[in-house]
């Protein structure tokens, strides 16, 4: 017996050094790993408001329930989960035994209230019960604009993605202590989530309303494949409302919608501009002093620039009209001359010499850097590249490519009495206001001019269907040739309307564009203009700004 005794006492000192002393470090580390545990916090995202601090999207309260694995009863948890949550139990109890070991998430995003339940039961120290959040979006507007995120609240989309970052926010970090079983211990150290910032925009939900409800009417009215709305403050840039068709249904899931209803067509597709960019073309020869608004041109129902022949939409025999003149009939003729007779150069290749510089200065080829993503730089052909003719389809708006938004800038730059602001949807984040450039690109003087041709076009001219009883509106109509398997076609068109009001103390500006359409005429002082002069018209009501 006394020999026994003394071969099990050393055997157990021998295992005891062997423990203590020859594996002391691997078997320190092992403890730590199995009772020393990290879980993220997730930090809030902040919400998105509109300028009156209406809510476009929230961070919704939720909780995500996990376990750390290997567990003693992974059959009772999952099945106590899932009677809970409503979920498979067989998926649950998959992921209990087949993970490797640390921390797994079980069910996201779970309702709170049934993830109190859970917590009730006694399974409850065997999990981990994470506060996060889901994004939801209360009013299911402007949805193009304001995007969407992943369920890791990353953003994919829109101002969920371009200011992903500032809405993220910082997770924060907990370290604490679990038994053999599974269960936790109380917390020994914390690091605080900083939530994320509060974005607030320059958009306006009356004026969003509005924006959506004319390009759904247009659409039906005019049978047109899309259409697309802008409305800018002149003064400050910012977007108070910009929608297009086709568009997402506001009762779906973002994930649910197509990539052609949430595709930002007013940053994202390029046009011929038509006729609105005739106004960049006579900017440029009165900034020149190449002209006046009452310089004569002799103006022939058609003429031929090299071996391109251009004519005017109405035919007419030769006539004598000043710039105002050509501006207001939208004299195709009157802009080539213009560019061709007063804005080139001597030699047989300096045409447009003096005019190409303003359509890099007035902004198109380039974006307007406004704060969403897919923005495109439009198409402008390189100077060195124009061959005779360019100068021939150029100055009234074909052979080159703009977005909607550059147009748009351009008329609120002329608006503003010649300061170009950059366009931007985010107005000020937590409070603090964000910063938007500001170039000056015409003189006052000019930019009045410019004003009042304007407001011809809308009073006598191509544009009568945009005028707004009680208040004076300046704009533009263009009508665009699509070009079909390399050609102009005759058949389909995109239609413009682009201007200001009021127009004395010019508030905003409104672009509508109808491409494609299908029903009655295409011209965009048809298709358009009344569609414009119906959303300025809301607009101006939703700012407060009374009739005369």
């Amino acid at each position: 017996m006394l020999a026994g005794c003394l071969v099990l006492l050393a055997t157990v000192i021998a295992r005891s050094v062997q423990l203590q002393v020859v594996a002391h470090a691997q078997y320190a580390a092992l403890a730590n790993g199995e009772h020393l545990e990290t879980l993220r916090l997730h930090a809030s995202r902040g919400a998105i408001v509109d300028a009156r601090g209406r809510p476009l999207a929230l961070a919704e309260e939720a909780t995500t329930v996990g376990a750390y694995v290997p567990l003693t009863d992974p059959a009772g948890v999952a099945r106590a989960v899932a009677d809970t949550l409503s979920v498979s139990r067989d998926v649950i109890y998959t992921r209990l035994t087949t993970a490797h070991r640390g921390h797994i998430d079980l069910v996201r995003q779970a309702d709170p209230a049934a993830a109190a339940r859970l917590q009730a039961l006694n399974v409850s120290t065997l999990l981990t019960f994470i506060p996060e959040e889901k994004r939801v979006y209360p009013l299911g507007m402007a949805m193009p604009i304001v995007g969407t995120t992943n369920i890791d609240g990353h953003g994919l989309a829109g101002l969920e993605r371009s200011y992903d970052r500032a809405l993220r926010g910082h997770d924060g970090l907990e370290r604490f202590t679990r038994n053999a079983t599974g269960a936790s211990i109380s917390p020994i150290a914390v690091t605080p989530a900083r939530d994320g910032g509060r974005l607030q925009l320059a958009l306006d939900l009356q004026i969003q309303a509005a924006a959506e409800r004319t390009v759904a009417s247009t659409q039906r009215r005019t049978g047109a494949r899309s259409v697309v709305a802008i409305v800018l403050d002149v003064r400050t840039g910012g977007v108070l409302g910009m929608a297009a068709t086709p568009a997402p249904n506001s009762s779906a899931a973002y994930g649910e919608a197509t990539p052609d209803e949430v595709r930002l067509r007013a940053i994202a597709d390029q046009y011929e501009p038509g006729s609105t960019f005739k106004t960049a073309t006579i900017a440029a020869g009165l900034d020149r002093g190449a002209i006046t608004p009452g310089t004569r041109f002799t103006i022939p129902g058609c003429i031929w620039i090299y071996n391109r022949k251009i004519c005017d939409a109405e035919r007419h025999g030769t006539e004598s009209l000043s710039v105002s003149q050509i501006l207001t009939v939208s004299s195709n003729v009157g802009a080539v001359k213009i560019a061709y007779e007063r804005l080139s150069g001597k030699g047989s290749g300096d045409h447009g010499k003096y005019f190409a510089p303003y359509i890099a200065r007035f902004g198109f080829g380039k974006p307007t850097g406004i704060d969403l993503p897919g923005e495109l730089r439009g198409s402008v052909p390189d100077y060195r590249t124009w061959s005779g003719t360019t100068i021939g389809n150029i100055p009234f708006g074909q052979g080159l490519g703009v977005t909607p938004l550059q147009v748009a800038a351009f008329y609120a730059m002329v608006a503003n009495g010649g300061v170009w602001t950059q366009p931007h949807v985010v107005d000020r984040i937590d409070g603090v206001p964000v910063p938007a450039a500001r170039i000056r690109m015409l003189p006052t003087a000019i930019a009045a001019e410019l004003n009042v041709m304007l407001r011809n076009v809308v009073s006598t001219g191509t544009g009568v269907k945009a005028a707004i009883r009680g208040y004076g509106v300046a704009g533009k109509t263009g009508t665009t040739q699509k070009v079909v398997n390399g050609t102009y076609s005759k058949s389909h068109y995109v239609g413009w309307f682009v201007g200001f009001a009021p127009a004395a103390a010019p508030r905003i500006v409104t672009l509508v564009l109808v491409d494609d359409n299908t029903k009655g005429s295409y011209y965009g002082g048809d298709t358009a203009a009344p569609a414009f002069a119906d959303l300025t018209a809301r607009a101006l009501q939703a700012l407060g700004v009374r009739r005369r």
